[in-house]
């Protein structure tokens, strides 16, 4: 019989006993009201009490022992990735070699090469953050297929004033626009001697971590920013731009706001104008979360930017970071991966990069260990799936650096 069901019946006969003791306690009751003896029922409750108690105490063993049970086999299931992680830790130390056969099943990938542990590849995306800062401030999707795909509303739906009885035509209609973000593939190729590998005093989650964590993010934040799409993300500079209002511009197509000099700021007291421009072409429904993002070079050049009172537009805030404030918007200098001032450079860009541009994240890191193609140095060759896109055209400005 299952424990489940020995709880159930013997909670089922406790329901019986308080039953049978409630009736016997009424019928007490009824005999001290009568005057007449309660010695033999006195017995009879007594009896029943240490029963119920007897069954209480044996149910919640009972409980206990199926909470330990429980916990065992999740302890049990918590111990798998120990031991998948064991066996990874061996395969890059020494190859296949004496790998547990479970373990090796675990991290066996069905299109070569073998998958990092769970722990160690999230640690690895991570990192990765650390060299891409698009993944911190855009949408990030982990998918289990080749692409994610999405909706956007890109139009609005008109409205008319109408009399009680006068006509009311057909409206026009909102439109939605269908969007596709394709996962490309990335790779590393880390290198180390067998000699460091065998060194037990290397951690080889950290070095493996670091090193990868660096390759993936330094690639990533490149192709977020300038990538053209094929083979790899499509970066946020690589749209069709337009000065033209949200109003007028075909969607698809990104605003720009021009500083009125080439590859500078213009030569006025006011020569940070151009950014409350750029601020204020963005719709305020995307102010909430939005960012300057710039280099840091451009980000010294916009601290030196006075009013005609001579007043800095930047200030700082140490709350938000080093990069402090441009009219009360965050500012963030670490996109090095966009172009510092020059001829038509779009240097500064301003938006909701949440709303603007998705990341997708194919589920799994693989790793094919190499320890012949470049001897003596053992090659890691790590592969892992990553997408980008804008998905809202509208969500981002950029300003260039050119004239009128």
């Amino acid at each position: 019989m299952s424990t489940e069901l020995e709880v159930k019946n013997l909670i089922d006969t406790v329901q019986k006993s308080v039953s049978d003791m409630r009736s016997d306690f009424e019928q007490q009751l009824q005999s001290v009201k009568a005057n007449k003896g309660t010695a033999e029922l006195e017995s009879k409750i007594n009896a029943q009490t240490n029963d119920i108690t007897a069954l209480v105490n044996t149910i919640a063993e009972m409980k206990k022992a199926q909470l330990a049970n429980a916990e065992l086999k999740q302890n049990a299931a918590d111990f798998v990735e120990p031991e998948v992680k064991a066996a990874f830790n061996h395969l890059i130390r020494k190859g296949e070699g004496g790998l547990d056969a479970k373990a090796l099943s675990s991290l066996t990938n069905p299109d070569g090469g073998y998958l990092v542990p769970r722990d160690t590849s999230g640690r690895i995306v991570m990192k990765v953050q650390d060299y891409s800062p698009m993944r911190r401030y855009a949408s990030v999707q982990m998918i289990s297929g080749d692409a994610l795909e999405g909706l956007n509303d890109n139009g609005v739906i008109s409205t008319g004033w109408v009399g009680e009885t006068a006509a009311r035509p057909a409206t026009n209609t909102t439109q939605l626009g269908m969007w596709k973000v394709q996962a490309h593939e990335i790779y590393a190729n880390p290198q180390a001697t067998q000699r460091l590998l065998d060194d037990a005093e290397i951690n080889i989650d950290s070095w493996l971590t670091g090193k990868l964590g660096e390759a993936f993010g330094q690639a990533e934040a490149d192709a977020f920013i300038n990538g053209n799409g094929v083979g790899k993300p499509r970066g946020i500079l690589s749209r069709t731009f337009a000065t033209t209002k949200d109003s007028s511009r075909s969607w698809g197509t990104v605003q720009k706001v021009v500083s009125g000099a080439s590859g500078a700021f213009v030569a006025t007291p006011n020569s940070g104008d151009c950014l409350i421009t750029l601020m204020t072409a963005l719709h305020p429904k995307y102010w909430a979360g939005a960012i300057f993002a710039m280099n840091r070079y451009t980000l010294g050049e916009v601290m030196k930017l006075k009013d005609s009172n001579g007043n800095y537009l930047w200030q700082p805030n140490f709350q938000l970071g080093a990069a402090g404030t441009i009219l009360g918007q965050r500012v963030d200098s670490s996109f090095d991966h966009l172009p510092s001032l020059g001829s038509a450079s779009k240097s500064i860009v301003f938006g909701n990069f949440a709303a603007a541009y998705q990341i997708v994240d194919r589920k799994g890191i693989t790793i094919l260990r190499d320890p012949l193609t470049n001897k003596p140095y053992v090659g890691f060759y790590t592969t892992r799936r990553v997408g980008g896109d804008v998905i809202n055209s509208e969500a981002y400005k950029v300003l260039s650096f050119e004239g009128e």
